[in-house]
């Protein structure tokens, strides 16, 4: 893949050019790059705009860029960049620019181009640049630091094989830095030929690295090290090498594995020369190598040559890629490595290592066999290939289920987690890993203890395609490189290290390719470790860089060492450096002393530069002689000693050693204050700033060299104060801290806090506090107490007292007595009677539940204040979401929500030492049918498999079949089944007598199906759908068939719901199972729905009977083209071969709607279409259709000729000057004409001088900035006409710009330049020029120029005859100027400036004497005018002038010029820096280690500056040392100070020192408080604490001598000063010696456990239990392992079947399953000595009613439900209705559940009100179920009917429910059943059939339900309507009126519907309809022409019509 693609890359640098001031400059750059780069230039980081003097121009990749007219302010610096999409790159070109001579500038014409002169590499203009001239002030400040540095680092490269490559890059330094190419650590000339790459430098800091004729083995890591005497400094870039583009897609790789450059990749991609033949292999040659299966297997080749040989590794003949188990690279000796990971079997093979050069090539083999292990899975795990964020699972099989395993991600064990999880399921073993990312890529195995591996490889695809590798390790100073490839380009990714963001610098490589994003890290160094992190988008991968030192030897001892004595007090010590010591490591010198007579060396000072050190006595502890001796330290290790010779005396200032500490005393207390100095000394004591003396508040002492300070009875106002002890050369002070006195309580016996009281007696509560004017508050339990009635609260002196005169129980709790500082509490117990439980039934403790009901336990105590606790088979019953415990007064409650199987068990209430026990018993529910909820009715044909199947709640229910009450057995037609859950009946093959009644009985529950099996129905095969859709034209024949299934079956025709009966033109016909129905000629009358209709099925015919299609024609001979000129008219004319048919126009395929324009008429046959007034938008193709036929016509509308208007009054002749705007202008006949313009007969295109305009219909050409060449003739084209216009451009006349027309006057000086100039208003305008109007001629001293538009006349050495009138004349115009020369006056120095030299703040003069007086003078300081101000004065005194500078700073010097009209004079100003002095020395400081300590002193001077050092050491600020300065103050701030910090410290000036002695004392830890001995019991908890005089002080702990580690029994912890051990859970092995240790200090303890005796904390009690109840007797231990024995009656009890004896933590139980009588007797327990013992009595259970049956009185179709509880669960019952037993059907259930029994009876009916009873053995309950039936209602109405007279009529109702009495009517007459009238009732549906209906049927009936009555209209048509009158075409005149007449065969019940033009006619004013007897007539008072049309007369099924004209 093209990793660096085409990245932009120098192909020629520029080269520096000079040119001179004014003329041109052209800058050139060669850049290559594909794509093609943008190129831009830049000047001091800004773009260069092309644009003015700017000319940017490319020729192939040459890129240049020219200035015109350059000044040296062009001088400088530029940068070609070009960058494309795959990188970038830089070019500096100089531009260096000389200044004219003057001579030069005055005579040579500015048209003549100077040469542009290319300055050669090798040379340099030295007149640029002269070694006395300052660099430019930006540049100097640029270039401060000489140590090297990268201007333009190298860029990173991507070519291809074959091509060169060239890095370069730009360096300052000073001196110029020297610069060493590596190419991946290693030198160049190492690993390539020298003519390989060459390395080159040019002028301007540009060096260069090519390699010629890139091979793949040239990629990798460059690095450039810079180096001079001042530094070095790296960077880095890398080279990719990519085959040749032909080869480029077999390519598979991009120079990096696993994240980590590798330059060996893709050898066997790149072409081999043509002369290097592969050898031949003998394979049976090659060695062997044997690996285990799972082991790592790794193959080193070691191959040399020039150039830099290939290698390819191939298995079996086909090349090696990397991947997951395949690593390829070279390591740090050479070797050429492959490492295959995690052998498989389908590793073996042989491995070639084939290495080649252009010289020639070699081969090395080895075969590798993979040995199976002896174990193996029996199922291995399988590669797998996941999507990021998914989740993976890796599952393999082990040989036995008891084998474990450990899974690893390739060395990595993994644990579970939540990222993890682990399965483990039989001989599987499942790894689940979640959210799945790419570094979850990689190898997995599972391994068995034997070492049996099972290896699978997990891909995870995503965002990144490669992953980081999961380690790289380097060593330091090498390259660290990591690839990534992601799935995208242009994606938006970071790069981070250890959570912080990495940004590119020189030695950070950071590049981004497309798809591939490399990371390089360049020299790297122990610091550069962590973990490196590529991300993007939400995908990320990780590696761990491990940098590992290299090993150095330790450093060599310095040599040369001296002593130089001559000091006072002190010595300096000398050395050098050993010749040989390494310098690319930080070393340092200790330095050591040893005071003679000790052996003992101790550290005096280090230093890392300085090669001499001074040593003061302030160094050493004690006066005495010192010796002192060096050594060399590096991170590798110290070198030898070197001691210096001599011995010097050195003697040590005072110095405290122990310092004064701050107190904090109470007020009254005394207050001590120590210090202990080193010497004897007299000292001084302050209390802030007042000396102290002897007397009665201060005692002051001395012992030798200690001090003490004792403040007696200390007053709370001296808070805050300040001691303050001085003594010779010590100063040291402390804070007093006065606390205000502390009210305490003084303790009290531990029987005075906890009192013990009976109800009625009295409480008395006292305490004693500290101070008698105290105040205290009491509380209880919280809330304060107040003196009231029976409460007294009392203070007598220090005492205080609360006595309650008569206690109750609600004076039980915590008092509390309070103070501002101590709190004193008293427990207060007022004991009653003991508490007891108020018996419970014994039913009440036997409770018996279904799983899922609600458990209630309940018991009641004789005191409501007692507390209760709930225990369920000895374990503690604590509140959650299942339970509930509940305390209301006496009663307490424990409640189960839902009571689960594992609920059943003993619970018990504790009050006190009473209990009281509840056995609950939990059972499952009864067996209930889950599906079908209700009864189920099924209808099935003979012969039909019939399945009836029902689900249970529980798959081992039982369930019966049942069929009429009689239990079904299988047979060899009914099976009887079950699958889980469900239960099925199957019935093979039904017949009849398989109708019934079938119960699947499950004894809770029951579901009944009412099964009814009847004979096959008569259906209609065939048309098979329902409905059939028939459509035919008018006269056509029509036959509808069908085929039903029995051959002698009756069908049924009806048409539109009338039957149908055989006719002249309707015959019915029966064909063996066919039925036909045939029409022989149709009409559209005969449209209609008509029904087959067998007994069981029928099928519909949509019959559509429709007219003959419309056809259109033309009414005139036309071809159907339409042409006309706009405005005339267009018809459109045709005939349809129907009156009535309907058409629709069409243009261009949208309708046409009538409007103004447009006129749409029918008139009977013939169709138009009118287009009044058309235009051009009115052409195209119209249509007329008919939707049966479509007739074209195409009209084409035409414009009218094109004229050009009042031609006659156009101007065609146009005069223009130069430069002036012209427009052509007509007017055309029509606006959207269109015109073309021609010139001298070529026509004109638009530009941006020629503009065509149009408005309307005006046309017009535009010419702008006119031309000569535009004269000519302009021809206007529009098509029918044309017109010519004769255009003249001329010339202006010549102008003179800016002449104002008046004289212009200027005075010179004689020997000046006269130079006159003008601006004519064209560049080839003549003038000529005039002197006193006499023409002038170009001489030795006149010039006559001519630029462009500019006129120049130039005289040089002006003299007074020169005077006069000078006019330049231009034709028309002129220029008048006069010129008056005068003498000039000559201005000189008499006496110039001078030099001065002042000091800092003083006043500098500067004086000059200039000649005349009146002189102009100006004064400069730097190039810049002098303004006169306080600091700046100037004076002037006849010729003296005088600059005086007041305050003199620094910043001053300066070049000091006075000029005078031209005439300058220049001084320098030197100012000297004033000297910083001290005013004040430092005096020794005393601190203590891990303290702070603050040096201070003050200068002369605010603004002087001091630095700080130590040893010759300066010190800068950082975390421990602060600079502090404060006006003339200057401090040095230490902060956690050790002992090496204690020296002297000097404090410089430039022209002074300081210097102060810090003595550190260490400190000094003591032991506040020790450890004390402990005694305790088992499972106690120890805690042991020691209080040092220190905080922050690491201390050890250790038992018996072994130190303590911190788990979940030692707790090691430090607070401060305050160190604590706490031991928990002891035991007895805990016993020992604890010790703690820190710093010197111990301290130790003894630790006693002993065994805590057994006792019986819960004895047992007296149970009594129903027979057949579990029974659990229980006592609990203080420990757990101790033995016991059971006795009932005294005889040993042992565990059997129905007995268990068991122990439970410190519980001992014994359990009887299911208790008899016989079980009765006294249980002892047996503990040793101590026992404890209960009497269990077991009694009978007797049933009885609980919960009695509830009368029930409901309304009809509402569910009844009955419930009866009994007192024992699980007992039969039945239930009886009027003494008959109840059955379970669809509508009555059963259920019981525990004690409860429950009836449900749905949708009650009057029928089921009566005497309901349940019976249960010996008991049973009665109560009584009353239903209210619901008032009758009609459900659905009759409906109105017309029937066929002698057919049957059936009118229905339907009623709301059965049980009703209905009556029918006709009219007022009640109906009865008759052999006509029938009359049926079928539950709540009611029918009413006539048979053979008479039209005398005809009439209202009605049916009378209740207070309901429904009524309907029968009507009966004797026979079918026939016309025996038709109706007649009327033609009448407007507006008479019209009649219509006809006659049918019988009278109409209902009236005809009479139409006009299909639109229904209702009567009215103008509209009448008659009727007499058999003759209908409709009259149509008025008519008018639009009513002309067909008038139609509807009667049922006949019609008649006739056509109305109307004239």
């Amino acid at each position: 893949m093209d990793v660096f693609g085409g990245a932009p890359r120098v192909l020629g640098y520029p080269r520096p050019v000079l040119v001179k001031s004014g003329s041109d400059a052209l800058l050139k750059c060669q850049i290559g790059g594909d794509p093609q780069p943008d190129v831009v230039w830049e000047r001091k980081n800004i773009p260069i705009v092309p644009d003015g003097r700017y000319c940017i121009a490319q020729d192939g990749k040459v890129y240049t860029l020219s200035i015109s007219g350059v000044t040296l302010e062009d001088a400088g610096q530029y940068i070609c960049r070009a960058k494309n999409s795959i990188g970038e790159t830089y070019a500096a070109a100089t531009l260096k620019v000389e200044e004219q001579a003057r001579e030069d500038q005055l005579t040579q014409p500015s048209e003549v181009h100077q040469d542009v002169k290319v300055v050669p590499p090798q040379h340099e203009v030295r007149s640029l640049h002269q070694p006395n001239q300052p660099r430019p002030e930006k540049e100097a400040g640029l270039f401060q630091d000489n140590r090297p540095r990268f201007l333009i680092k190298p860029l990173s490269l991507r070519v291809d094989r074959g091509e060169d490559a060239a890095f370069s890059c730009k360096l300052w330094g000073d001196p110029l830095p020297e610069v060493v190419w590596e190419k991946d650590g290693k030198q160049l000339k190492e690993i390539y030929e020298s003519a390989h790459f060459h390395i080159g430098q040019q002028d301007g800091g540009w060096f260069q690295l090519k390699i010629f004729r890139t091979r793949a083995p040239d990629g990798g890591v460059y690095t450039c090290k810079a180096a001079n005497k001042h530094g070095n400094v790296v960077a880095g870039a890398v080279l990719l090498v990519q085959p040749v583009p032909e080869q480029r897609g077999e390519s598979h790789q991009n120079g990096y594995t696993n994240g980590h450059w590798s330059p060996h990749q893709n050898k066997d991609k790149y072409p081999r020369t043509k002369h290097c033949k592969e050898p031949q292999l003998n394979a049976a040659k090659a060695k062997k190598f044997t690996v285990t299966e799972g082991k790592h297997a790794k193959f080193r080749c070691c191959v040399t040559g020039k150039p830099k040989p290939e290698i390819v590794w191939k298995k079996d003949g086909e090349p090696l890629m990397p991947g997951r188990r395949h690593l390829l690279f070279e390591d740090r000796e050479g070797y050429y490595t492959l490492k295959v990971l995690y052998c498989k079997q389908q590793d073996n093979g042989l491995y070639i290592c084939a290495a080649s050069n252009a010289l020639g090539n070699t081969l090395s083999a080895v075969h590798l066999s993979v040995k199976g292990l002896p174990v193996r899975f029996k199922r291995a795990l399988q590669d797998m290939e996941v999507r990021e964020r998914d989740v993976a699972v890796l599952e393999c099989e082990v040989p036995e289920e008891s084998i474990p395993t450990a899974w690893y991600l390739e060395d990595q064990r993994l644990q579970p987690g939540s990222k993890y999880d682990m399965e483990q399921k039989g001989t599987r073993r499942r790894l689940t890993i979640r959210d799945v990312g790419a570094d979850d890529d990689g190898v997995y195995l599972c391994e068995m203890p034997d070492g049996g591996k099972s290896i699978a490889e997990l891909a995870v695809k995503g965002t990144i395609v490669k992953k980081l590798p999961r380690r790289l390790e380097v060593l330091e100073g090498e390259n660290a490189a990591f690839c990534v490839e992601v799935d995208e380009e242009e994606m938006e990714v970071f790069w981070f290290k250890d959570g912080l963001q990495l940004m590119e610098t020189h030695q950070t490589i950071i590049k981004s390719f497309g798809k591939t994003h490399i990371l390089v890290f360049v020299n790297t160094s122990y610091q550069d470790s962590g973990t490196v992190t590529f991300m993007a988008g939400r995908s990320k991968t990780s590696s761990k860089l491990r940098v590992k030192a290299i090993r150095h030897c330790p450093p060599i001892c310095p040599v040369e060492v001296q002593m130089n004595t001559d000091c006072p007090n002190g010595a300096i010590l000398s050395w050098l450096p050993s010749p040989n010591l390494q310098n690319s490591t930080k070393s340092v010198y200790m330095l050591e002393f040893q005071e003679m007579g000790s052996q003992e060396w101790q550290r005096c000072l280090t230093t890392e530069t300085e090669t001499s050190a001074e040593v003061l006595g302030d160094s050493v502890p004690c006066e005495g002689d010192y010796r002192f001796r060096i050594c060399c330290i590096n991170k590798y290790g110290r070198s030898g000693h070197v001691e210096f010779p001599n011995v010097v005396h050195l003697v040590p200032g005072p110095k405290i050693k122990t310092s004064l500490k701050n107190a904090v005393v109470t007020e009254g207390e005394d207050a001590v204050f120590s210090i202990e100095l080193s010497a004897s000394m007299i000292g001084t004591w302050f209390l802030n700033s007042t000396q102290l003396h002897n007397s009665e508040c201060f005692s002051i002492s001395q012992s030798k060299n200690l001090h003490t300070l004792r403040f007696h009875h200390v007053l709370n106002v001296y808070d805050g104060a300040e001691i303050t002890f001085i003594a010779t050369g010590v100063r040291d002070s402390a804070v007093l801290q006065v606390q205000a006195a502390v009210v305490k309580f003084i303790p009290l016996a531990e029987a005075d806090k906890n009192k013990r009281v009976e109800a009625g007696n009295p409480i008395v509560l006292y305490c004693e506090v500290s101070h008698p004017a105290a105040d205290v508050r009491w509380f209880k339990d919280g809330q304060e107490l107040h003196q009231e009635e029976g409460l007294n609260i009392q203070a007598d002196g220090n005492m205080r007292r609360i006595v309650i005169q008569s206690s109750e129980y609600f004076h039980s709790g915590v008092y509390t007595c309070q103070s501002n500082d101590d709190v004193l509490n008293f427990n207060v117990n007022v004991e009653g009677p003991p508490v007891s439980f108020k018996e419970i039934p014994a039913e009440e403790r036997q409770k018996s539940t279904m799983e899922l009901d609600p458990v209630v336990l309940h018991c009641e105590l004789s005191r409501p204040d007692c507390t209760t606790q709930w225990f369920k088979d000895g374990v503690k019953v604590l509140q959650s979401d299942s339970v509930t415990i509940q305390t209301e007064g006496t009663m307490r409650r424990l409640i189960i929500r839902s009571a689960q199987l594992s609920d059943a068990g003993t619970y018990t209430c504790q009050a006190g030492d009473n209990t009281t026990s509840f056995t609950v018993n939990v059972k499952e529910p009864p067996v209930t049918i889950v599906d079908p909820k209700d009864d189920v009715c099924l209808e099935r044909f003979v012969s039909e498999e019939i399945i009836l199947n029902c689900e249970l709640s529980r798959s081992n229910g039982e369930a019966c079949w049942f069929k009429d009450g009689l239990k079904v057995h299988e047979n060899e037609n009914i099976r009887l089944s079950a699958e889980g859950p469900y239960r099925r009946l199957t019935i093979l093959c039904a017949s009849r007598r398989d109708s019934g009644e079938y119960v699947c009985d499950t004894g809770g529950d029951s579901v009944f199906f009412q099964l009814n099996v009847t004979e096959t129905p008569v259906r209609i095969i065939s048309p098979s759908e329902s409905e059939v859709e028939i459509c035919l034209l008018a006269s056509e024949r029509l036959m509808l068939s069908c085929e039903i299934s029995k051959a002698e079956a009756e069908v049924c025709w009806y048409c539109d719901g009338m039957e149908v009966e055989q006719s002249n033109d309707l015959t019915l016909e029966e064909d063996g199972v066919h039925r036909r129905l045939i029409i022989s000629h149709t009409t559209i009358d005969d449209s209609a729905e008509y029904v087959c209709e067998t007994a069981d099925d029928s099928v519909t015919f949509w019959v559509k009977i429709e007219e003959p299609p419309v056809k259109l024609s033309c009414s005139k001979k036309t071809d159907g083209i339409i042409q006309t000129l706009a405005g005339e008219a267009v018809v459109l004319e045709l005939e349809v071969s129907r009156e009535n048919a309907e058409v629709c126009w069409m243009k261009n395929g949208v309708k046409v709607e009538e409007s103004n324009n447009i006129t749409i008429t029918m008139d009977r046959l013939v169709r138009k279409l009118i287009i009044h007034s058309p235009k051009l938008a009115d052409s195209g193709l119209y249509t007329c259709n008919a939707i049966d036929d479509t007739m074209d016509f195409q009209v084409k509308i035409c414009e009218s000729p094109l004229k050009i208007l009042k031609k006659d009054e156009i101007k065609t002749d146009c005069k223009a000057l130069l430069s002036d705007d012209i427009v052509l202008e007509c007017e055309l006949s029509r606006p959207n004409g269109e015109v073309k313009w021609y010139k001298d007969g070529d026509r004109i295109e638009e530009n941006e001088r020629f503009c065509f305009e149009e408005e309307g219909a005006f046309r017009s050409l535009v010419i702008l900035c006119a031309e000569l060449e535009d004269s000519g003739e302009y021809f206007l084209d529009a098509k029918d006409d044309n017109i010519s216009f004769n255009v003249t451009v001329q010339e202006p006349p010549v102008k003179i710009m800016g002449n104002s027309m008046q004289p212009d006057v200027q005075e010179m000086v004689s020997g000046d330049d006269l130079i006159l100039a003008c601006e004519v208003s064209r560049a080839n305008a003549l003038v000529q020029w005039l002197f006193n109007e006499k023409p002038l001629l170009p001489d030795s001293r006149t010039y006559i120029e001519s630029y462009g538009t500019l006129r120049k006349l130039i005289i040089s050495n002006i003299q007074p005859s020169d005077s006069g009138k000078y006019m330049c004349d231009a034709d028309d115009d002129k220029m008048l100027t006069v010129i008056k020369v005068q003498v000039p006056r000559v201005v000189e120095f008499l006496t110039e400036l001078h030099n001065t030299t002042v000091m800092e703040g003083e006043e500098a003069t500067f004086k000059c004497v200039v000649s005349p007086d009146d002189v102009q003078m100006v004064w400069f300081m730097d190039g810049e005018i002098i303004k006169p101000s306080e600091r700046f004065v100037i004076e002037q005194n006849g010729l003296c002038h005088m600059l005086i500078i007041r305050n003199v700073q620094l910043l001053d010097s300066s070049r000091i010029t006075a000029e005078a009209e031209g005439v300058i004079s220049k001084a320098s100003l030197k100012v000297q820096e004033a000297q910083v002095l001290f005013n004040k020395k430092m005096e020794a400081v005393m601190a203590e280690e891990f303290g702070e300590a603050t040096l201070e002193t003050e200068v002369s001077l605010e603004s002087g500056e001091v630095q700080w050092m130590r040893q010759g050491v300066v010190i800068q600020a950082g975390p421990r040392h602060t600079l502090i300065q404060s006006g003339c103050k200057r401090g040095l701030k230490i902060t956690n100070l050790s002992l090496s910090d204690r020296g002297t410290y000097r404090c410089e000036t430039l022209h002074d020192r300081t210097q102060v002695k810090l003595n550190v004392e260490p400190r000094k830890i003591t032991l506040r408080k020790g450890l004390m001995d402990i005694e305790t019991f088992e499972r106690e908890t120890a805690s042991f604490e020691v209080e040092l005089s220190h905080a922050d002080v690491e201390g050890v702990w250790q038992k018996d001598g072994l130190r303590v580690k911190p788990n979940n029994t030692f707790r090691v912890s430090a607070n401060g000063c305050i160190h604590g051990l706490t031991l928990t859970n002891l035991t007895l092995e805990d016993t020992g010696t604890i010790t703690f240790s820190a710093e010197g200090l111990r301290t130790s303890a003894r630790l006693t456990v002993k065994e805590t005796p057994v006792a019986i904390i819960k004895k047992l009690s007296d149970v009594r239990f129903e027979e057949g109840s579990p029974v659990m007797l229980e006592c609990e231990l203080s420990r757990q392992n101790v033995e016991v024995k059971w006795l009932k009656n005294g005889l040993e009890l042992k565990s059997d079947k129905g007995l268990r004896v068991y122990s439970m933590g410190r519980k001992r139980c014994v359990q009887i399953m299911q208790s008899t009588v016989s079980d009765s007797g006294v249980y002892t327990c047996e503990i040793g000595d101590l026992c404890t013992s209960c009497k269990l009595e077991i009694y009978e259970r007797e049933l009885e009613i609980v919960t009695e049956l509830e009368d029930l009185y409901i309304k009809e179709d509402q569910n009844a439900v009955f419930m009866c509880e009994v007192s024992m669960e699980d007992m039969p019952g039945d239930w009886y209705k009027n003494d008959h037993r109840i059955r379970p059907s669809s509508t009555i259930k059963t259920r019981r559940e525990g004690t409860k029994h429950f009836l449900l009876i749905c949708n009650v009916t009057a029928e089921d009100a009566g005497e309901i009873k349940f019976v249960s053995k010996q008991v049973e309950s009665v109560a009584y179920l009353e239903v209210q039936e619901l008032p009758v209602s009609i459900v659905r109405p009759l409906r109105d009917r017309t029937a066929l007279e002698k057919h049957r009529v059936i009118l229905e109702c339907t009623v709301s429910t059965p049980r009703c009495e209905v009556s029918w009517y006709k009219g007022d007459e009640e109906l009865e059943s008759s052999e006509r009238i029938e009359i049926i009732t079928e539950g709540c549906y009611h029918k009413l059939v006539i048979h053979q209906v008479a039209v005398e049927d005809e009439g209202t009936y009605s049916i009378e339900v209740g207070e309901h009555t429904s009524t309907a209209k029968l009507l009966v048509e004797a026979q079918s309507i026939k016309f025996t009158k038709e109706l007649e075409d009327v033609e009448v005149n407007a507006p008479e009126a019209v009649r219509f007449q006809c006659e049918v065969s019988v009278p109409l019940i209902k009236p005809p519907v009479w139409t006009l033009n299909s639109e229904t006619l209702q009567p009215g004013p103008d509209i009448r309809m008659e009727s007499k007897g058999t003759v209908y007539s409709l009259i149509l008072k008025t008519t008018s022409v639009d009513m002309d049309g067909t008038v139609q007369v509807t009667m049922g099924k006949a019609k008649s019509s006739a056509t109305l004209r109307v004239l």
